[in-house]
């Protein structure tokens, strides 16, 4: 019983580590700007436009 809880409890703090590492370093900004907008701004661009800005 002691096991469990010291392996849910390990889980626990490692997923807190992950959590906080990413909030701190900002990385779930930094991967959209490198790797999910380089998509849509190629998406976006190829559209037809109906008007012009």
């Amino acid at each position: 019983m002691l096991n469990i809880i010291l392996i849910v409890a390990a889980v626990i703090v490692a997923l807190f580590v992950l959590l906080f590492t990413i909030y701190f370093f900002n990385l779930d900004m930094k991967l959209i700007v490198n790797v999910i907008a380089p998509i849509f701004e190629k998406h976006y661009d190829r559209r037809k436009r109906k008007q012009y800005l």
